[in-house]
């Protein structure tokens, strides 16, 4: 690997990644929908993946596409909102594909983002990789996702699909948008607090896309999470314990959460337990395995 191109590399995994290749010696380059985006020692061609436009400059000679691009789930889910979600992931899979049937260069790996929305909520069973799909909006979403992913198998490119859970970041995510109340010592369990949260630390994120980038027996779909989940209940305890802040307060009820947050409470209300067997079959090793030191490292 001496050549790469990341879609979606200014946002929290982007950048981590980006930082770990840089530290390899490895030539990186970012698509960006804006002229201004910069990184240090990085490249940073334009595209416009709604129209299917990119420069294919970005591609040239490059041996691995990491495509992390896509909309924050994190909006009020309107009808317009949902399309943005779904075509930001969709439309720029595509975007990629259409420059190849022009004539772009084609690279040997193509590693995409994805995430265990794909799995329908249960709060007992544990989920593989080959388990069906759920079937709300969230589900729906990561399995037009990688339905489009799968196109560029098409094209004899090796094609995986990260499978990413809570990502443990102070700058983005799940985590980032709890911190402000847990900081106020007002932080709680969410609804029952027995959903099960499939979290993983940021490093690890970036080193499995990098596994996934190096390792050429590996294709196909892997949940990205660290190997012991917690549950809600647990998680708001050790985040609140990270933080040297009291953890008194009562749970959040589902019904004040639905009326808050609308369909979107989903995100925050479901339960994902996933196996990491496959990933960890590969010989991948976990840097973070345990929640508590893997909170206190990422505040």
């Amino acid at each position: 690997m001496k050549k790469v191109l990341i879609s979606g590399g200014s946002g929290t995994i982007g950048t981590e990644l980006t930082k770990q290749l840089i530290e390899r010696g490895i030539e990186v380059r970012w698509l960006s929908r804006s002229a201004s985006t910069s990184y240090p020692g990085v490249k940073v061609f334009e595209w416009d993946p709604m129209r299917h436009d990119i420069d294919t400059e970005a591609l040239k000679d490059v041996d691995t596409v990491f495509h992390l691009a896509g909309a924050n789930v994190a909006m009020r889910w309107n009808a317009e909102n949902k399309k943005t979600i779904v075509n930001s992931r969709v439309e720029s899979t595509l975007t990629f594909i259409r420059a190849w049937e022009e004539g772009a260069h084609k690279p040997n790996t193509f590693i995409s983002s994805s995430a265990v929305g794909y799995y329908p909520s249960n709060f007992t069973k544990t989920m593989h990789e080959d388990d069906q799909p759920g079937n709300g909006f969230l589900n729906d979403v990561v399995v037009q996702w990688e339905n489009a992913v799968k196109q560029v198998e098409k094209y004899g490119i090796r094609t995986v699909r990260l499978r990413i859970g809570v990502v443990l970041s102070e700058d983005g995510g799940a985590l980032g948008k709890m911190l402000p109340i847990y900081k106020m010592g007002l932080g709680s369990p969410l609804g029952s607090g027995k959903q099960w949260m499939p979290w993983i630390h940021l490093e690890d994120v970036a080193r499995i896309f990098l596994h996934a980038a190096t390792h050429d027996n590996m294709s196909g779909a892997y949940n990205t999470a660290a190997p012991n989940p917690v549950q809600n209940a647990e998680f708001s305890k050790a985040l609140a314990n990270a933080l040297g802040k009291p953890h008194f307060m009562p749970a959040v009820p589902t019904f004040a959460l639905k009326l808050a947050m609308g369909s979107m409470a989903q995100i925050a209300l479901d339960s994902n337990r996933v196996s990491t067997n496959k990933l960890a079959q590969t010989g991948f090793e976990w840097k973070w395995n345990e929640l508590e030191p893997a909170l206190k490292d990422t505040l």
